[in-house]
């Protein structure tokens, strides 16, 4: 299957609430829709995770980030382009006052962790879906994350609608992304 029609075909099954196994810019991520409260609901269950613990959105622009979360700072912006630009370590960043996100996926502190992604796979999903997605490793709830597709268990891979025919020999550079929030332009590190 050539790229475009795994994307097409990616797009469809999150169209149906359904969930997919697929490669990001840091490990193979479970997703789905991010505003399909049935299809987060099923994930949830896939890893055997507590409701009460947040996951990861991903989006493909600046754009859709300002529609989720509003202005973003100068000090924000130069922070994500320069990570991108400098193909450093992925960053995911904890935002307050997200809009048009299910309330149950904020954490305790009604904030949400988003990141722009930088990967061809998920900006064009993403993209073709217009819609942000959900990212969480493919690994059950407190269970070590796998640094590729060959890692994944049995378990997971049972349980998701559909699993991405691309990148699968591939080894990940990284084993997750680094976790900041921004408050009055200082930078507090959450995961590193």
């Amino acid at each position: 299957m050539s790229f475009n029609e795994e994307i097409e075909k990616s797009v469809n099954i999150l169209k149906k609430g359904k969930s997919l196994l697929y490669p990001t810019d840091t490990v193979w991520g479970i997703g789905c829709d991010a505003l399909n409260i049935q299809a987060i609901k099923k994930i949830y269950r896939i890893k055997n995770r507590n409701i009460s613990k947040s996951m990861i959105l991903l989006v493909e622009s600046i754009d859709r980030l300002h529609q989720l979360v509003g202005k973003i700072s100068d000090f924000t912006k130069k922070i994500i382009f320069d990570n991108i630009v400098n193909k450093k370590k992925p960053i995911t960043i904890v935002y307050d006052n997200v809009y048009k996100i299910a309330s149950h996926l904020f954490s305790k502190d009604n904030t949400l962790a988003i990141r722009l992604t930088n990967d061809i796979f998920c900006t064009c999903l993403i993209k073709n879906l217009d819609r942000p997605i959900i990212s969480t490793s493919a690994n059950l709830s407190g269970g070590s994350t796998p640094k590729s597709f060959s890692e994944i268990s049995p378990s997971i891979l049972k349980k998701i609608d559909y699993v991405v025919d691309f990148r699968r020999k591939e080894k990940a550079h990284y084993s997750s992304s680094s976790i900041i929030k921004i408050v009055s332009n200082k930078i507090k590190i959450l995961r590193i």
